[in-house]
């Protein structure tokens, strides 16, 4: 990747984080990236593109530092869910995506293929949860009669609601891993 694309990115990163999506032009990622208008546009076609590279980016990066958090603590069934809680606690913090990303899927874009582009994205993730649990059901941590799509669709819902929850209370922000161990908890045990 040349130099000028990863200042591309780089200042777009930092403009849709501080800014949000639609208040972020391409004139402020030029001149953020000390870049030429023929230069971006020859690294993406608009503004959802380099978006959408973003995202992607992010999200195999992602998945990349999971498997060396697996790796580091040569995690088992028994506790791979609640390493996976505490993961995405460190991690999501780093993920700008909580606001920019809601704000991005509901504008206007149009576009087939950043639709399909998205929705790739998307099932980066949940494939991800639904190997989580179909490896706990191989290990009998979870019922193997249970469908793991939907039950890694459901545990990405909590995991990542439940740490998004610390954007809307300043409580949150010392107890955030307790939020996804206990989100863990009801998962696996439920709240009768």
């Amino acid at each position: 990747m040349s130099e000028q694309k990863k200042s591309i990115i780089s200042a777009a990163r930092k403009l849709f984080h501080t800014k949000g999506f639609s208040e972020t032009s391409m004139n402020q990622i030029i001149e953020a990236a000390e870049s030429s208008k023929g230069n971006l546009y020859h690294h993406f076609k608009n503004k959802e593109h380099l978006f959408v590279y973003i995202l992607e980016d992010d999200a195999t990066q992602w998945l990349k530092e999971w498997e060396q958090e697996v790796e580091k603590t040569k995690a088992d069934s028994d506790d791979i869910l609640y390493i996976l809680a505490e993961f995405i606690a460190k991690s999501r913090g780093n993920l700008y995506y909580h606001k920019t990303t809601a704000e991005f899927y509901s504008s206007a874009f149009k576009s087939d293929e950043i639709t399909e582009k998205i929705k790739e994205i998307d099932k980066l993730y949940l494939d991800f949860f639904v190997n989580i649990i179909k490896k706990c059901q191989a290990e009998k941590r979870i019922n193997p009669k249970e469908d793991p799509k939907m039950l890694g669709y459901f545990l990405m819902s909590l995991l990542f609601i439940s740490n998004d929850y610390k954007h809307y209370s300043d409580e949150v922000e010392a107890k955030e891993n307790n939020y996804n161990k206990k989100a863990i908890d009801i998962f696996l045990k439920g709240v009768k």
